[in-house]
C-alpha cells in the first residue's frame, strides 16, 4: 500500500519539474506542494534507512524549490511565460548548502531547534527505567498506547471522553 504513496509523489513531482521548467510557477507550486503530502506520508511507513535518507533529501530539495516558487509568486511574479528564457531569468537561483549566506538568522535559529527536537533514533528506554508517577503512566497507557496498538478498541462517544480526562489528570501532575 505505501509503495503507491511514492509512486502518487513521483508523479506529482514529474508535472511539478514539467510546469517548472516552462515557467507556469502558478502550476508547479501545488503540483510540489502534492508531491511533498505523498512523500511525507510514505516516509511513515518506509523501513530502510537508505531508501529514507534518499526521500528525505528529495524531500527538502523539493520544498526548498517550492519555497523558492511561492516567493516567485508572492512578488508578483509571472505565471504561465510566453518563452522558456523569460522563466530562467526569473528563477530564483538555489542557495549553497554549505555557506547559505544570506539566511535570516531567526531561520536558521529556528532550524537549528527543530533539528535538535526530532527524534532520529528510537530511544532505548522501558516503562521500568522510569522512577515513579505510577498513575501518570497509567494514564500516558491507556490515553496513547493502547489505542495505537488496539484502535478497534477505541471507537465512538466514550474514548473522546476518556482522552478529555485522562489529559485534564495529566495536567495535574504538570
Amino acid at each position: 500500500m505505501y509503495s503507491n504513496f511514492k509512486e502518487q509523489a513521483i508523479e506529482y513531482v514529474k508535472q511539478a519539474v514539467q510546469e517548472d521548467n516552462a515557467g507556469n510557477y502558478s502550476k508547479a507550486f501545488p503540483l510540489y506542494m502534492n508531491a511533498l503530502e505523498y512523500f511525507k506520508t510514505h516516509l511513515k511507513y518506509e523501513k530502510n534507512p537508505k531508501i529514507r535518507e534518499a526521500i528525505t533529501q528529495k524531500f527538502t530539495e523539493y520544498l526548498r524549490r517550492a519555497e523558492e516558487i511561492r516567493t516567485v509568486l508572492d512578488e508578483g511574479g509571472p505565471g504561465p511565460n510566453s518563452n522558456g528564457d523569460a522563466a530562467v531569468a526569473t528563477r530564483p537561483k538555489t542557495k549553497p548548502k554549505d555557506g547559505e549566506e544570506g539566511d535570516d538568522p531567526e531561520k536558521d535559529k529556528l532550524r537549528s531547534g527543530l533539528n535538535s527536537a526530532i527524534v532520529r533514533e528510537k530511544p532505548n528506554v522501558k516503562w521500568n527505567d522510569v522512577a515513579g508517577l505510577e498513575s501518570a503512566k497509567q494514564a500516558l497507557q491507556e490515553a496513547v498506547i493502547l489505542p495505537v496498538k488496539f484502535p478497534q478498541f477505541f471507537t465512538g462517544r466514550y474514548f473522546s471522553y476518556l482522552l478529555i480526562w485522562v489529559f485534564l489528570g495529566l495536567m495535574c501532575y504538570a
